[in-house]
């Protein structure tokens, strides 16, 4: 950190799309966990994710996705429809995004209780204003365009093109009884006019729409019964929804294997969550069960044995099954907000080492100190009365 210091600029990068082939592009950003503006933007990220929450088309993930997904009856001539939006980030001029989403919380104001609103904007004018970086040895201040890297970025996407929607949505809202957004992803249900040429001359116009707020421009598949949005594959089937896996070409499953110094529990974790994941998101028992069998295969050629995934196996099964026999209503409902007495808490890290004799002699000889004892409960007293 002392040295983040004296040197407080991200470092530019470049991250290439490979997954979208020779047509791919790259993706510009740079790192912000120890510039200047790194704190205050996890500030302000912390205050925009209620308001984007607050937003028709928000979706927190794909679980909230299916289920909204699974509520739907559609009619014969309903098709899919996904769009993502051509550098988003980039494309979003600072100016024109700080004008429209300041006057939205300002209109908002007797709503937010969570901050004031004057704060926030003052905030959000520094920190995206203010985004300073490295290449090579110069540096460079960005201009225009969503301030790269930074922590309220997604939140700032969602809600600047959410103020669109407000008025683009309803106005075709006899064509899109549904229609959701993931930042630069969006997906909806188009019903189609009995008029094959009527149908597609409206999507048209609908598209076109969509490009009218500030330049921003999107990119829409056909419509068709079947689509690939984020990791689902989601098909309409006589009126319902049906959903399973999907996965680029790309992924080379390369799974943690049984060797690495990595914990214990984080092998054994991960490998519960993709068993709860694949039941959760796919409609399918027998498919569900394809996925499953296809995972454990893949983890052996990683190295692990079937004797080693069998008790973690057994019991992912058994915790999906618990975990999937709750209510609806009680898995929906937001978690409750843990208790505050842990945000003033300090944490001392200690870094992990895969012999448990050395990792343990290292904290008994750290903690026999009494100084350095009566040094962290001070620290910790301190820090409960901030």
């Amino acid at each position: 950190m002392a040295e983040n210091s004296l040197n407080p600029f991200g470092q530019f990068y470049i991250l290439y799309k490979i997954h979208k082939g020779k047509k791919g592009n790259a993706r510009p950003t740079r790192p912000v966990c120890s510039d200047a503006t790194s704190l205050l933007g996890k500030w302000i990220n912390e205050m925009l994710i209620p308001i984007a929450q607050r937003q028709k088309s928000y979706f927190k993930d794909s679980f909230e996705l299916k289920r909204r997904l699974d509520e739907l009856i559609l009619p014969p001539n309903a098709m899919i429809f996904t769009c993502d939006a051509t550098a988003m980030y980039t494309n979003i001029k600072t100016e024109d995004a700080l004008r429209e989403i300041s006057k939205y919380l300002r209109e908002i104001e007797d709503t937010i209780k969570h901050v004031e609103v004057e704060v926030l904007i003052e905030a959000l004018e520094l920190v995206f204003k203010s985004n300073y970086f490295k290449h090579g040895d110069t540096f460079w201040h960005q201009t225009s365009g969503t301030a790269m890297g930074t922590p309220p970025a997604p939140a700032w996407a969602t809600i600047f093109f959410a103020l669109y929607e407000e008025i683009l949505i309803p106005k075709w809202s006899s064509a899109i009884p549904f229609y959701l957004r993931f930042i630069d992803d969006g997906i909806g249900i188009w019903l189609m006019d009995e008029d094959p040429e009527v149908a597609q001359a409206q999507f048209k116009q609908f598209q076109q729409e969509m490009d009218n707020w500030f330049g921003l421009q999107w990119s829409f598949m056909d419509l068709a019964a079947t689509t690939d949005f984020m990791d689902l594959t989601i098909s309409i089937v006589n009126g319902r929804i049906e959903t399973t896996l999907f996965e680029k070409a790309q992924n080379l499953y390369l799974y943690i294997p049984p060797h690495s110094s990595h914990p214990k529990g984080v092998t054994n974790g991960l490998d519960m969550g993709q068993v709860l994941r694949i039941r959760r998101l796919c409609t399918h028992k027998a498919d569900a069960d394809a996925k499953i069998k296809q995972f454990a295969s893949r983890l052996t050629q990683r190295g692990h044995t079937p004797d080693d995934l069998l008790p973690i196996f057994t019991k992912a099964e058994k915790n999906a099954a618990e975990y999937l026999k709750r209510c609806s209503l009680t898995r929906s409902e937001p978690p409750h907000r843990k208790s505050t007495s842990s945000e003033r808490q300090l944490f001392y890290h200690i870094q992990f080492h895969p012999s448990r004799e050395i990792f343990y002699l290292y904290y008994s000889t750290l903690f026999d100190y009494n100084v350095l004892q009566r040094s962290i409960e001070n620290l910790l007293i301190y820090k409960k009365h901030l």
